[in-house]
């Protein structure tokens, strides 16, 4: 009996071999996302027409060991290949490498392809043509420590490709995903509830699925291509009468089931690709879509028991994850208002995101979305179920019970540290501060204080630190930090630095947006000025704490002076220096979002942009031109980046090699008593200028550096003074 290899996604593994022995399969035995078995080919058509859960089937042509390409073009040349590809008809190689000395895919692809095509010269037949799209015949590649296994991919492309689904949603789940999810979901028991509902549905897969498979609806209905089709020892009438079994089965499941299929989001174009999704799986009769928010159920009729499935959205942008966490908590209050004694089944990225749903699963099932290790809650929304926890925007004023002996010498070191702080803070009128950094080991962490809101750094933890240790010791973090500041969840933003490479360091986290129109900005004070700090959607805020002393310094000596912030970024030094009098100002710097953002600092405090000005240029060489026009300053602020090689800049920027050029070009800048406060946070910096006849060059970073920063200051600042 002929052997197949079906594919699949890891962790469906078990569900495919019992899909496959329900099938006709036998000796089925599952490995890595594949499931080996035998059968006869009426069953494999049926598998490839019938499978809610197989990526592809293949059918093995050979096994050999291959050291090099020689040994694999020679191995594949051995093939009678008129037996499977016609000639002159389109070819399509895929491979795949697992610890083998032929580890580059795209060369074997092609050598197996020159192999295949050769032997057809070589027999004095028309020469096979690549094709990417539809070709009539697949060949896949698998080595795997050597051993090639060759065989014709059946299935041609991903048999999650149902032929309904034309448009997806940001990130839609995989139909034979979906389908799995279902299944495990006890959705698939044609003996459960009627009425399914998912009140995220996006493009709709979750829908179509379900009424597939309570409609005894073969998922390769709509599919117009199969590799199986080009093949030449394809069984067209055999096809045939599989696919008008299909149909009959479909048509009379669609006469005697009752099942009911509702979806609705809160997207009106999700909404509006979910419905053509349905309209061509052909069934609108089946499945109905609503555009409709968590906070819109008030008054759908709804029955007394159903089932929910609903894969809310990731937290894949930095400081996103307190949203998902609260919409999670949002989905939790729904289930249990309206859908009490109802089945749910929710597809989770995060233990915490599951937590606040505030119901406990009752089973729970492993998946991989993706790349995304993910888990499948399956919740009976029942009282005896209901978890009581603390709201997501509310404060655990009991946190300090729940702490472990560890979280506790945390939360002191918090208290001691604020405590230490107060006196200072008050006196300057001070609502941004660090009030920890990585004092305790365990706790690798950087916690900085926003007015209402808390700020945390993860730093990276080093390889031997287990994942899901760091991963718990970040979370005790959180609610420390929120709880000793008297804060809800909602008002912490999480982050993980690390080492910046390429781009400056101010990185985009997300497609931010202007100031004026992001609901992540907001207002923070500093010694009476006020400004714009986001904590969500870039790696820093917009305000450097630690540089706090500097900008005070700078504005001391800014009355009637003119002054020049190259790398500006969103202008805070320069807030300072025009509210402190200075004659004018000028920022210079690449970026327009931060140019924006520095002048809506400037208009936080009322400051006329006459006689100021804002320059959207590669600082290094707008600095040699500025030379070259002879302008004049009193007083410069260079704070660079460590390294950027960004392909706006005409060169790269590296600050230990480059300091000494760009400080020399800015003295030339200066007015004679003018001065240079230069300043970086490369920590194996080594300062190349020192004084000479014409300038006077002291470092002041003692003086710079503020209490909240005295155990870990983060830069260094020198003073250069034109003689």
């Amino acid at each position: 009996m002929p052997h197949f290899i079906a594919s699949c996604a890891k962790g469906l593994e078990y569900l495919l071999k019992d899909e496959l022995v329900e099938l006709g399969a036998s000796n089925v035995k599952e490995g890595l996302s594949l499931v080996n078995f035998e059968c006869d080919w009426a069953t494999t058509y049926k598998i490839l027409l019938w499978s809610r859960i197989a990526s592809r089937v293949m059918y093995p042509l050979a096994k050999f060991e291959a050291l090099d390409d020689d040994a694999l073009y020679r191995n594949v040349s051995i093939i009678d290949w008129s037996q499977h590809l016609a000639p002159g008809a389109t070819l399509l190689v895929n491979s795949q490498s697992f610890k083998s000395k032929l580890s580059h895919t795209q060369f074997v692809s092609q050598r197996v392809k020159d192999a295949i095509v050769d032997w057809f010269r070589d027999e004095d037949m028309e020469r096979p043509q690549v094709a990417f799209e539809s070709p009539d015949l697949v060949v896949h590649c698998k080595i795997r420590r050597n051993q090639v296994t060759l065989s014709i991919d059946l299935a041609g492309v991903g048999l999650h490709q149902r032929g309904y689904r034309i448009q997806g949603g940001a990130a839609p789940i995989k139909e034979n995903l979906a389908a799995a999810l279902l299944m495990r979901s006890g959705w698939g028991n044609s003996n459960n509830h009627q009425f399914l509902i998912d009140p995220m549905c996006g493009s709709g897969t979750f829908l179509i699925e379900a009424a597939m498979m309570r409609l005894d609806y073969a998922p390769g209905l709509l599919r117009d291509y199969l590799g199986l089709f080009g093949w030449r020892q394809f069984n067209q009438s055999l096809w045939d009468s599989l696919i008008e079994e299909a149909e009959n089965r479909k048509q009379k499941a669609m006469q005697e089931t009752s099942v009911s299929i509702e979806g609705s989001d809160v997207n009106p174009k999700a909404v509006r690709n979910a419905q053509m999704n349905v309209s061509l799986a052909g069934l609108e009769e089946v499945i109905k879509i609503h555009i409709r928010g968590l906070d819109q159920f008030d008054k759908v009729d709804l029955p007394d028991r159903g089932q929910i499935i609903v894969n809310p959205p990731y937290s894949e942008r930095l400081g996103e994850r307190q949203e998902v966490v609260q919409l999670y908590h949002q989905l939790g209050e729904l289930f249990k208002s309206k859908f009490k004694n109802w089945n749910a089944s929710i597809l989770s990225a995060d233990k915490e995101f599951g937590h606040a749903l505030g119901i406990r699963a009752d089973k729970i099932y492993k998946f991989n979305n993706g790349s995304i290790p993910c888990e499948l809650l399956n919740l009976v929304v029942e009282e005896q179920n209901f978890v009581n926890r603390v709201a997501h925007d509310a404060v655990d004023l009991d946190f300090k019970s729940k702490l472990s002996a560890q979280g506790i010498q945390l939360c002191n070191r918090l208290e001691k540290n604020l405590s230490k702080l107060k006196k200072y803070l008050n006196k300057e009128n001070i609502t941004c501060f660090r009030v920890y950094d990585a004092d305790l080991p365990e706790y690798n962490a950087a916690i900085d204080v926003y007015a209402d809101k808390i700020h945390i750094q993860e730093y990276r933890p080093p390889k031997s630190v287990d994942d899901k240790l760091a991963s718990k010791r970040l979370k005790e973090i959180e609610k420390i930090a929120a709880g000793v500041f008297e804060q809800p969840l909602n008002h912490v933003f999480i982050k993980q630095r690390r080492q910046q490479k390429g781009d400056w360091q101010y990185t985009k986290t997300s497609q931010a947006g202007h100031p004026e129109n992001n609901k992540n900005y907001f207002e923070v004070l500093e010694s009476g000025r006020k400004f714009l700090v986001n904590l969500v959607d870039y790696l820093d805020t917009g305000l450097f704490l630690d540089h706090r002393g500097t900008r005070n310094m700078i504005s001391k000596l800014c009355p009637g002076k003119r002054f020049l912030n190259l790398f500006c970024y969103t202008g805070s030094v320069s807030v300072y220096a025009a509210t402190a009098g200075a004659k004018s100002v000028t920022s210079v710097d690449m970026s327009k979002t931060y140019l924006e953002w520095a002048k809506r600092n400037f208009k936080l405090n009322k400051i006329n942009l006459n006689n100021h000005f804002f320059i959207r240029e590669d600082c290094t060489a707008w600095l040699a031109e500025a030379v070259e026009r002879n302008e004049k300053y009193d007083l410069i602020f260079l704070d660079p980046p460590t390294f950027s090689n960004s392909k706006k800049m005409e060169s790269h920027f590296d600050i230990q090699n480059d300091h000494s050029a760009l400080i020399e070009q800015s003295i030339k800048l200066l007015n004679p008593g003018g001065k240079i406060f230069f300043s970086n946070n490369f920590q194996k910096f080594e300062m190349a200028v020192s004084s000479c006849s014409d300038f006077k060059v002291q470092e002041i970073t003692k003086q710079t550096t503020t209490p909240d920063f005295y155990r870990r200051p983060l830069h260094r600042c020198w003073l250069v003074t034109k003689l």
